[in-house]
């Protein structure tokens, strides 16, 4: 055991350093194999690459006569595909490099002055060497350049050197170190303070490579026997049979080690577990301290193993794994390839040399059954020299043989690739990008240089150049960032079966990858192959980090082919609360009308796509139940310039949330604003607007809404124009609004504009002969106020109950409308006693009977009807609050009263008789105040062809003193009571 534990005999100076360097060797370590399974993804993220498609829903529907309309929204579903993000240079990575090379080329330096006067000289000449590499005169430390800088740091170094060696050689190891690193400390500090260049201390570490890759190289030849020397100690136990276990140890591993070499030389390309190369160098390493150990007898002429032999190697040893580290945390896969093979080559030829000189030497001895653990660097025939230099030049042969100039164009492509990182760093992309080129063009697919080539040239649209770049980096060493890259740039120029026959050999070379599965499945549904879509993503969220993704597009690719999945369900089986799983949810539960119960509501102030799509499709769901706080803050939300991109699409959406919530005033006003910021979308907000006014009961406005969409060649306009036409009945207009309907629309349109245009062109005498249906049509879009007896005719001959109370429902809201109570009341009556079968009907004619008697000050009887039971659904909810302002009123509540006019007076200009009690109440709170006259002038002006409004505008302009304004609006009332006769 005191033989394993070797350092527990050192005195307390030495033991202490060496728990130092041993610390050093682990974290190494550690950094080597963290770096590893990271798989790059400390220098390149993956970045989650959205496309947003928009589904139209419907947000509610409504009858007008005959025709059932509905109010579109839109919804937006997200597709969600990976893309490898830009090469960010692992400074973690190389700030420890440069640490861990400096302290141990320290132990390394104060080793030097411990040694004999030849051995002293030829150590300082190689450390003079290794300062020189820095390139010190590059930092312009204070302004400095040439070789003022270096040569002073050389000579300072030099002479304390000298001094420990020949003046002070008394000087504890300690010590020497200690001085050392106070001066490397110093010059470290310098550099940082007053180096002229940006980024000095990377500059060291780059400048460092070459360095530590060669002390690299020179451990990895140190220590590649140690494996097959280990097999030694593990079957000399004494015994017969040594000879035969170790041969067939040595022979199985030596095998396997000649595989993966051929492997690594492209020579083989089986399927086949080959030996990791970073695991067979961590094992030699290990074994290498004790095995240096056991060889002090080939260098005791040098120093001995205590304890300047175990600084020796254990520094060796960090250097290296720190420097593959730094290989591996950068993605440095040119110069990786040259230490893999260095690593591959050396345990081949050394094991194999190794093999010949223990038979050669001691084969006699382990068949007699003598242990020869001690004597193993000892040998009798085969000196241990001729053992190094054949194995030497067994591995050179493998090297040879692989074309030793391709190392060399490897290890600077390496170097090359740090510089441009350098300059990447410093933002001088053109400096950079020639470094990426020059290192391309030195080591063939090289996947570090061609991939940063493919991500500038991607991102300047130079679709054909980055896809040769990526086609190199994929070529030997592929990633799985470049892979999806190459694929993805078939997706950004439409080419969707080529992308997924890029990914298809992607999983091939990196299967399982749940990125590429992901990607596969987004392809598939842009080229609506379902079933492959699907299978692909269901594996793909079988990886967690993956999971949300696969689902989002699952959800999207439901939404845009119309699958009509069980939304509950899904909620239950993906269990996500991803915003992007959320959006697409609510987008698939809003297209097919399913309940949906969603914890989570938006709250973000600052907006991302995931985000405000989330809200979008939350307000679209919920316009018709949102609560007024909500809207006011997603409204603050919309209307914040932070999101400036999100906003028009959720002002639209909100808009339909004010509209629902009673504030047509808002929504008109918001899409209004709109209309004049957009294009693209101009038509359809006019659309919108057009259909509200429709729903309100203001054909005449909707046709002028309707006009502009179809000017916008906004789909159905034209259709919707004709039936806003027809119901306003202009006849002659609506006539020849069906006849272009009928030459341009679809087969179902143009039926419905001959069956129209058939009723509109009918004689009073042909419409008595008519069925209940086209009756009900020729009495509400033909049959004027004046000609009230042929109404009652007409009405009288309806079979149907429905009809006859709906076409008496229809003569008493015009009358209502045109201000002629009387008229109106003496229709809705006879509504009474009618047997209806239709709910929503019966609804309609007492809602109309309560504003009647709002209208006749009948409170008494209002209120008692309102007691009967009536319900007030969201739509009439403006009507509730009117009635419960007039009873406010008359009891003498004003406060209570004032509150909901100023509501009414604002909401909804179509909903006259808000407007008017709030313009009535205000008057007679304050009759010298002009808001009574504001508020008609803003009712006006959405509603210009209300009797009601202009008979009150006119009075309220006469009594302000506003006469010109007076006589204008008496003209304008003339005109539509004319219209009526």
């Amino acid at each position: 055991m005191q033989s394993v534990f070797f350092w527990r005999s050192w005195s307390s100076e030495y033991r202490m350093l060496w728990y130092i360097l041993s610390g050093l060797f682990i974290i190494s370590l550690i950094f080597l194999w963290a770096f590893y399974f990271n798989d790059g993804n400390g220098v390149i993220a993956w970045e989650r690459i959205q496309e947003q498609k928009t589904i139209e829903t419907t947000v509610h529907s409504f009858k007008v006569g005959p025709f059932t309309l509905a109010v579109p929204g839109e919804s937006y579903v997200i597709f969600e595909y990976f893309g490898g993000g830009d090469v960010v240079h692992n400074q973690l990575a190389s700030y420890v490099f440069l640490a861990v090379v400096i302290i141990s080329s320290l132990f390394l330096l104060t080793l030097i002055t411990t040694l004999e006067r030849f051995w002293f000289l030829a150590g300082m000449s190689l450390f003079i060497i290794f300062v020189a590499s820095l390139r010190l005169d590059v930092l312009l430390l204070f302004g400095l350049s040439g070789s003022v800088v270096p040569a002073t740091v050389i000579v300072i170094y030099t002479a304390i050197g000298y001094y420990f060696k020949n003046i002070k050689a008394s000087a504890l190891f300690s010590f020497r170190l200690i001085v050392f690193a106070v001066l490397t400390l110093i010059v470290g500090i310098i550099i940082a303070l007053f180096s002229q260049v940006p980024y000095p201390i990377l500059h060291l570490a780059v400048t460092a490579y070459t360095p530590a890759l060669i002390l690299s190289i020179l451990f990895i030849i140190t220590v590649a026997h140690e494996i097959p020397a280990s097999f030694v100690y593990i079957t000399d136990q004494g015994g017969t049979n040594n000879v035969k276990h170790f041969s067939v140890i040595s022979f199985i591993y030596i095998i396997n080690v000649l595989i993966t070499c051929f492997h690594e030389m492209g020579v083989i390309n089986w399927n086949f577990l080959y030996i990791n190369l970073y695991l067979l160098i961590t094992l030699s390493a290990i074994l290498g301290i004790w095995g240096f150990m056991l060889r002090e007898p080939q260098y005791e002429n040098i120093f001995s193993f205590h304890p300047s032999g175990a600084f020796f190697i254990i520094s060796l040893g960090s250097i290296c794994f720190i420097t593959c580290a730094q290989l591996l945390g950068n993605m440095n896969d040119a110069t990786l390839k040259v230490v893999r093979d260095f690593i591959i080559f050396c345990h081949a030829g050394f094991g194999i040399i190794f093999f010949t000189y223990f038979l050669s030497n001691f084969l006699p001895v382990m068949a007699s059954g003598i242990q020869i653990k001690r004597i193993l660097y000892k040998p009798h025939r085969m000196p241990y020299f001729t053992f190094r230099f054949a194995g030497l030049i067994a591995s050179l042969a493998f090297l040879f043989y692989s074309n030793w100039r391709e190392y060399v164009y490897h290890s600077v492509a390496g170097f090359y690739n740090y510089v441009a990182d350098l300059y990447t760093l410093q933002e001088n992309e053109s400096f950079a990008r020639s470094f990426y080129e020059q290192s391309s063009s030195r080591a063939f697919a090289n996947n570090r240089a061609n991939y940063v080539l493919g991500k500038l040239k991607s991102t300047r649209l130079d679709i054909e150049g980055a896809y040769r770049n990526y086609e190199l980096a994929n070529t030997r060493r592929p990633t799985e960032f470049s892979l999806v890259n190459e694929a993805n740039l078939h997706f950004w120029t439409k080419a969707y079966f080529d992308g997924i026959r890029s990914l298809k050999s992607a999983s091939t070379k990196m299967p399982g990858s749940a990125r590429i599965e992901n990607n596969l499945g987004y392809a598939y549904a842009k080229v609506h192959s379902l079933d492959s879509a699907s299978y692909y993503l269901n594996r793909a969220r079988e990886n967690d980090q993956v999971k949300s993704s696969a689902e989002t597009n699952f959800l999207a690719m439901a939404a845009a082919e119309y699958i009509p999945i069980n939304t509950d369900s899904v909620v239950r089986i993906f269990n996500s609360t991803s915003a992007s799983t959320l959006s697409n949810l609510l987008a698939v539960a809003t297209l097919f009308g399913q309940a949906l119960k969603i914890e989570e509501r938006p709250n973000t102030k600052v907006l991302d796509l995931y985000s405000a799509t989330f809200l979008n499709n939350y307000i679209t769901r919920n316009a018709k139940s949102l609560d007024t706080a909500f809207i006011e803050e997603a409204f603050k939300i919309a209307s914040d310039s932070v999101n400036y991109a999100y906003s028009e699409a959720l002002k639209a959406s909100l808009a339909n949330a004010y509209y629902h919530e009673g504030n047509l005033a808002k929504a008109l006003d918001i899409l209004g604003g709109l209309t004049y910021s957009t294009q693209s979308y101009k038509g359809k907000y006019n659309y919108i607007m057009g259909l509200w006014a429709l729903e309100q009961g203001n054909p005449q406005v909707a046709s002028s809404y309707f006009s502009q969409a179809e000017t916008a060649d906004y789909k159905h306009a034209r259709f919707y124009n004709a039936i806003a036409l027809t119901e306003a009945r202009r006849i002659n207009e609506a006539l020849i609004a069906w006849d272009s309907v009928a030459t341009t629309e679809e087969q179902s349109v143009r039926s419905t504009a001959t069956q129209v245009r058939r009723i509109l062109t009918l004689s009073a005498t042909e419409a008595l002969t008519l069925e209940d249906g086209d009756k009900y049509q020729y009495s509400r879009y033909r049959v004027a106020l004046k000609d009230t007896l042929f109404l009652k005719r007409l009405i009288s001959t309806f079979d149907n109950n429905n009809y006859k109370a709906q076409a008496l429902l229809d003569a008493a809201q015009r009358f209502y409308n045109a201000d002629l109570l009387p008229e109106a009341i003496s229709f809705l009556t006879q509504t009474r006693g009618i047997q209806l079968t239709d709910k929503r009907l019966f609804n309609d004619i007492r809602y109309l009977e309560l504003r009647m008697l709002a209208s006749k000050g009948d409170l008494r009887t209002l209120a008692r009807q309102i007691n009967k039971g009536v319900e007030f659904d969201k739509e009439h909810e403006l009507q509730k609050m009117l009635y419960t302002a007039l009873l406010a009123e008359s009891n003498g509540d004003t406060t209570q009263a004032g509150k909901i006019y100023n509501v009414l007076g604002r909401f909804n200009p179509f909903f006259e008789e808000g407007v008017l009690a709030a313009s009535n109440f205000f008057k007679k709170q304050d009759p010298k105040s002009q808001q009574t006259y504001n508020l008609l002038v803003d009712a006006i002006y959405r509603n210009p062809n209300s009797i009601k409004l202009l008979k009150a505008y006119a009075r309220e302009a006469a009594r302000q003193g506003f006469d010109e304004y007076a006589v204008s609006a008496a003209q304008r009332l003339n005109e539509l009571e004319s219209a009526l006769r």
